[in-house]
């Protein structure tokens, strides 16, 4: 069975993938995904969250905030993605103050973010400790909260009513979606065959002739990649490298009940009267889930984690690294315990933590989220149909044109992100 399209990966970038690529032509196209329905991966164990107007590297500028303004405007048409801009809030102590400041002061004189001092903090949360100077504070790694930077239109989305639109829309194009379908292997054969039983040989051209699966042999003539972080699986055997692990993340949800309504009960940030999405940089952060009154605690650990799949959350890491730092920050977690937890994979980009989109014979790759995969999913999904139709520009929401190898790895030109939390 022959396509013209064919997507391993049924995932936010897949599904996105997809949707550009009907979008512009028609043909068969397919999706194939080992679970049993659309964004069941990793997608689904995405939290959600989403920068606007966050981010000092323009590259991170024009593919988050693209992106971003396509979901708002999708739901302003009336498609529930569950978007709750409750904000994000970047908590600064005294060491980092000076440098993160300086980094986002363009965006301070824009409007785009907003310097909070920490009297402010102090009144908008007074259940916050901000003071940190005791043993027990440094003996953890914890310092003096100056201040906070604000960003007032960021927030999160579920993640499942996106996956949602973009699926929903490709049935009705008539895209055919084969789930519970394990992807074994991607057959490499020559363009022009001499009948040698060992092609394709050194010197022969090469294509992606099929994809072998649990249910048979799949032929296209451009294949997708958007697995993720089992990118490395297919692609090791083909000699090809898109510079992608994945690493373990984990979340865990405690009920806003007793003292912790306090953290929805806030006055001063946004419409919700709820805390924002609040981050330790390079520590943990909190999500306020405003729909079920919950609390999302989560902390990226990079040195000592092992790279690989796994999804079993550890009610250690829990006890042991979020609940010690965010009890200090937040007294009145005092005691509390998750009533449910979950874990997930990044696919990390280890070159530079954004998104890898590259094309390798009639095989384009589209991965390496690194943690914002689904704030940046309209426009990799953008990028990569371009790439997958052999067009040089790639136009994204808002209309704004960017070269399509702009995510690709040769010539890879991106400067570093300066506000990483």
């Amino acid at each position: 069975m022959r396509y013209d399209l064919a997507v391993i990966g049924a995932g936010i970038v897949g599904l996105a993938t997809a949707y550009y690529y009907t979008e512009k032509r028609g043909g068969r196209v397919l999706v194939i995904d080992k679970n049993t329905g659309p964004a069941q991966g990793n997608t689904a164990r995405s939290v959600g969250g989403f920068r606007l107007g966050l981010f000092t590297s323009r590259l991170n500028r024009v593919v988050s905030e693209s992106s971003v303004r396509f979901y708002l405007d999708l739901q302003s048409a009336g498609y529930d993605l569950g978007i709750q801009q409750v904000g994000y809030l970047v908590l600064l102590d005294d060491l980092k103050y000076s440098s993160y400041i300086e980094s986002v002061r363009e965006l301070i004189s824009t409007g785009k973010a907003l310097l909070v001092s920490s009297d402010e903090l102090r009144k908008a949360l007074p259940f916050i400790n901000l003071d940190l100077s005791d043993e027990e504070a440094q003996l953890m790694g914890l310092r003096p909260i100056k201040g906070a930077i604000f960003s007032p239109k960021s927030g999160y989305l579920d993640v499942e009513k996106l996956a949602k639109f973009y699926y929903e829309k490709l049935v009705e194009r008539g895209v055919e979606f084969l789930f519970n379908t394990r992807v074994e292997r991607l057959v490499l054969s020559p363009v022009i065959s001499i009948g040698h039983p060992r092609e394709p040989l050194t010197w022969q051209e090469k294509r992606i002739g099929g994809i072998a699966t649990s249910r048979g042999l799949f032929e296209a003539d451009v294949v997708v990649l958007a697995v993720g972080a089992w990118s490395q699986e297919l692609l090791d055997p083909l000699g090809i490298d898109s510079h992608i692990k994945p690493k373990k993340r984990q979340i865990f949800s405690i009920p806003a009940r007793g003292r912790l309504q306090e953290f929805f009960n806030v006055e001063r940030f946004n419409e919700f009267r709820c805390i924002p999405m609040t981050f330790v940089p390079r520590g943990p952060y909190v999500v306020p889930r405003v729909r079920e009154k919950t609390l999302w605690l989560g902390m990226s650990d990079d040195i000592g984690r092992k790279w690989g799949i796994d999804f079993e959350a550890e009610d250690h890491f829990y006890i042991d690294n979020i609940y010690p730092l965010l009890s200090k920050i937040f007294p009145i977690l005092e005691g509390a315990r998750p009533e449910s937890k979950w874990a997930g994979c990044y696919s990390i980009n280890t070159i530079d933590e954004n998104p890898v989109v590259f094309r390798v014979m009639n095989l384009v790759v589209a991965t390496g989220g690194s943690g914002s995969g689904v704030m940046k999913a309209d426009a990799i999904g953008r990028i990569a149909a371009a790439q997958a139709l052999n067009e040089p520009v790639a136009e994204l929401y808002g209309g704004l044109s960017v070269s399509s190898d702009i995510l690709s790895i040769a010539g890879r030109q991106i400067e570093p992100e300066k506000l990483v939390f």
